[in-house]
């Protein structure tokens, strides 16, 4: 689990939100000194490394702030601060890293070694209180640093001098190289010990080693600057010197100022997609994401704990007919909890295509699980009050699935309440829903973290949905020491055909991200995984 409710809180690219310009872009061919104008989802509220946890801060982060490792603009592996992709040692379990020399602070200070064990002691030492202590909670001693029962100084990260940096984790991880890539970043010690609790609040405080700095921001405005960073050990390689944003709340704005060319990218949703496939068809980039939508019950009712229950509305759902009919945005019909994409299994297809009790529509089927949950639960009318967040697309989706309830049966009797994002993430915290809506991705293409949506360790499993059978399961895939590859995906397999057939949560689809970008550049591409990168792109000549 590595995102924690950033991705939670990614439900919002349903919201679409992006940047205004200033003014309309040129047509010019020298393109050299244009500032490029894109999409944010929401304001950042901080680029402390540490304490980020929303998805503004993470996109801020991943273009100014770079790691050991990072990710290239296809979203693949490649070192950044480290010389190159390391092998573990000591069965998997030991990272020792070398580290360039050349890589600096935006203040022209080097990067060190010790400035990665700073940032990391200093995420997990309880004092700190970091919501993002857990990214690191592979680490040999995590646990007992993190609840103050040993000193920062036993985390399993040392530098061994001044340019190399070893990690020492507390169990072989396999998918490691992306959790370094996407989660451990450096702190610059010196700022830190000068500006205190300032650290990242705002651009007069904001340490970077990235491609760029942020400049005229801090985490009330709604508008600030990316500005190509002198001291990036690549700053040469670096063709867009300067990205504006600003936020904006409808989809309907966004596409209205790329009809405009008051900004060069945005982020779409919903209908608007086939109508800007339409106009922009040349500059409408659909991408598979690796965000799985799904529906959580409340297990602590009596009603929307029932097996059956869930299984009649699994089987009412006809995901193709959402995916095509209803969101109308490149979205996928979900297979299983894991998206498609993530990882491949031995023989070289995709995760899905070992999964087994696959997700159907079949409204008999649908029919007679209504039927033994209302023998169970002993009571013909049934009411499920349905708790979703009021975008324009999950509403949609609400009230779809509500239509499907009703040709199940009259006495299915679902309701829908849509609400702002936060307040729904609070009932859902406080247990106050029947069922819901929400979606979920991650920074590492491994099913666990999706699996774990239904686990015991699930940090968003809200009503702690648990049974013995899937649980020995995730506890196998965990036991990363006795397994193979080839074991863990199998085992992963297994567990998402149980899920399907048990629906500890109901899967629905698999988002697209849609974007608009201007045909004046290029290299600017969107991962399955993590987010685009802006030193990538280039101005066409």
């Amino acid at each position: 689990m590595k995102r924690r409710f950033l991705v939670v809180s990614s439900i919002a690219l349903l919201g679409a939100l992006v940047l205004s310009g200033c003014g309309k872009s040129s047509s010019s061919k020298d393109n050299s000194n244009r500032t490029f104008k894109t999409t944010a989802q929401t304001n950042v509220i901080t680029v402390d490394p540490n304490r980020a946890t929303d998805v503004g801060s993470y996109l801020a982060i991943s273009q100014v702030v770079e790691g050991l490792y990072k990710q290239n603009n296809q979203g693949k592996i490649v070192p950044s601060v480290a010389t190159k992709i390391v092998k573990p040692t000591n069965n998997g379990k030991t990272y020792t890293f070398n580290l360039r020399h050349d890589a600096k602070w935006n203040d022209g200070s080097r990067v060190t070694a010790g400035d990665f064990v700073a940032s990391f002691r200093r995420q997990v030492e309880p004092k700190t209180k970091s919501q993002r202590a857990g990214h690191l909670s592979d680490i040999k001693n995590y646990q007992e640093v993190n609840t103050g029962k040993a000193s920062p100084s036993k985390l399993g990260v040392k530098a061994l001098s001044k340019y190399k940096l070893q990690i020492t984790l507390s169990r072989p991880v396999p998918y490691y190289n992306y959790v370094i890539a996407t989660q451990l970043f450096p702190i610059n010690q010196k700022d830190l010990a000068k500006w205190g609790s300032k650290y990242g609040q705002d651009s007069e405080h904001a340490a970077s080693d990235g491609a760029y700095e942020i400049k005229n921001w801090n985490s009330s405005k709604d508008t600030w600057t990316l500005v190509k960073n002198k001291h990036y050990y690549n700053a040469d390689k670096v063709d867009l010197k300067k990205i504006h944003f600003q936020v904006v709340k409808t989809p309907q704005t966004s596409l209205r100022l790329f009809q405009a060319k008051d900004i060069d990218e945005t982020q779409i949703s919903g209908s608007l997609v086939a109508d800007a496939k339409k106009q922009f068809k040349s500059e409408t980039v659909v991408s598979k994401y690796g965000q799985l939508a799904f529906i959580p019950w409340n297990n602590y009712r009596k009603t929307t704990r029932n097996l059956n229950l869930h299984r009649a509305l699994s089987y009412a759902i006809d995901r193709k007919s959402l995916a095509k009919n209803v969101l109308k945005d490149g979205s996928t019909p979900a297979q299983s909890v894991v998206p498609e994409g993530e990882v491949k299994d031995a023989s070289g297809k995709d995760f899905n295509a070992g999964v087994t009790n696959k997700l159907t529509y079949n409204l008999t089927k649908a029919r007679y699980y209504f039927k033994l949950a209302q023998q169970e639960l002993g009571q013909k009318k049934i009411n499920v009050q349905l708790l979703t967040a009021d975008t324009d697309a999950y509403k949609a989706v609400a009230e779809y699935i509500q239509a499907q309830a009703q040709k199940v049966s009259p006495d299915f009797n679902l309701t829908v309440r849509s609400i702002p994002l936060q307040q729904e993430i609070s009932d859902f915290s406080a247990h106050k829903f029947d069922a819901g809506t929400l979606g979920w991705s991650t920074d590492f293409p491994d099913p666990i973290d999706y699996l774990n949506l239904a686990s015991k360790a699930g940090v968003i499993n809200f009503t702690k949905w648990t049974n013995p059978k899937y649980q020995k399961i995730i506890d196998q895939i965990n036991d990363t020491t006795n397994q193979t590859p080839e074991q863990r995906v199998k085992l992963q397999q297994k567990a998402a055909s149980l899920l399907n057939n048990l629906q500890g949560v109901t899967p629905l689809y698999q988002y697209a991200s849609v974007h608009l970008r201007t045909k004046d550049v290029k290299g600017l591409e969107y991962p399955l995984i993590g987010y685009q990168k802006y030193e990538y792109a280039s101005w066409k000549k």
